[in-house]
This record gives C-alpha cells, structure tokens and sequence, in this order.
C-alpha cells in the first residue's frame, strides 16, 4: 500500500457524473514526498452517491461546533 500525503489550502473540485451515479472529487496540493523534484500533488478520488453520504455524515462529526456555525455563514467570522 501506498501511503500519500497531501497539504493543501485549495477548496476541491467536485464533479457528479450524473449517468455513471458516481462522484469525483479532486484534491491539488504539494506532497510530503521528500524525493521528488515536483512536489505539485493531484489526487482523484471517485465514489459512490451512497459513499459520498457517508463521508459527509462522517466530517461532520468530526467538526467543532464553532467549525460549523462558521460553514454555515459562508466562513465568515
């Protein structure tokens, strides 16, 4: 297994393919690889409908109550 870690402050790109009903989300950022000479990190992560839910239930408990009022007015402070 292949272990990849990614540090990015760049809102993903989601993309719902609405005939394969299946979701594509798109991280971009720079690797924690040490021996590569280009660091610029894409990852590509295709899931079901039913796993998307899932990973959104599961965020959200992970989030401090103050994370969540500021998400729910835009980030605004």
């Amino acid at each position: 297994m292949r272990d990849v870690g990614i540090a990015s402050a760049r809102v993903p790109e989601v993309y719902r393919d609405e005939n394969a009903g299946s979701i594509r989300i798109t991280f971009r950022g720079t690797s924690d690889a040490r021996s590569s000479v280009d660091r610029d990190t894409r990852i590509r992560i295709a899931i079901s409908s039913m796993q998307a839910a899932t990973l959104w239930h599961a965020l959200g408990e992970r989030l401090t109550d103050k994370e969540k009022q500021q998400s729910d007015h835009g980030g605004d402070h």
